[in-house]
C-alpha cells in the first residue's frame, strides 16, 4: 500500500481551486474583452447612424440626392460589416445570442439595400447626364441641307 503525505488533499484542493479561479477568471476576462470590443464597435456604428439620419434631417422633407447619400453611406456599411463578422467570429467566447446577430443582420440586409437602390438611381443619373453632355457636344449647328437634283 502507498502512503500519501497528510498534506497530499491540501495540495489537490489547491490544484483544484486554482483551475476554478483560472476558468472563472478567463469567463470574466472574455466577458470584459467582449463587451469592450462590441462596445467600441457599436459606438463607430452608431456614429454612422446619426450622420446618416443628420444627412436626412438637413434635407427637411426634400428628396435625397442619391449620389450623395451612395457616397455617403460606405462608412456604415463597413461599421457594420466589421461588428457582424466580430459577432460571428466570436459568437461562442462571447455568448452572443442567435437572435442578435439575426437582428444585426436584418438591419443590415435592409441598409445595405438602401443603399444599392440609391447608388443604381445615381449611376443611372450619371449615365443621363454624359448623354445629355455628349448629345450636346455632337449636335453643333444644324445646317439645312441643299436640295439635290433638277430645280
Amino acid at each position: 500500500m502507498i502512503r500519501q503525505p497528510a498534506n497530499m488533499g491540501l495540495r489537490l484542493l489547491s490544484i483544484g481551486l486554482t483551475i476554478g479561479f483560472a476558468l472563472i477568471s478567463r469567463a470574466a476576462l472574455a466577458d470584459q474583452n467582449c463587451g469592450e470590443d462590441i462596445q467600441k464597435l457599436m459606438k463607430r456604428r452608431d456614429a454612422e447612424v446619426a450622420r446618416m439620419n443628420a444627412m436626412v434631417q438637413a434635407a427637411h422633407g426634400k428628396k435625397l440626392d442619391p449620389q450623395v447619400f451612395c457616397s455617403q453611406s460606405g462608412g456604415l456599411g463597413a461599421a457594420e460589416n466589421a461588428l457582424i463578422a466580430y459577432m460571428t467570429k466570436n459568437k461562442d467566447w462571447c455568448s452572443i445570442p442567435d437572435d442578435a446577430l439575426d437582428g444585426l443582420k436584418s438591419a443590415h440586409a435592409k441598409s445595405a439595400g438602401f443603399t444599392a437602390k440609391a447608388c443604381t438611381v445615381a449611376a443611372q443619373m450619371r449615365k443621363m447626364k454624359q448623354q445629355e453632355a455628349s448629345g450636346a457636344a455632337n449636335a453643333g449647328p444644324q445646317s439645312q441641307p441643299l436640295p439635290a437634283g433638277p430645280l
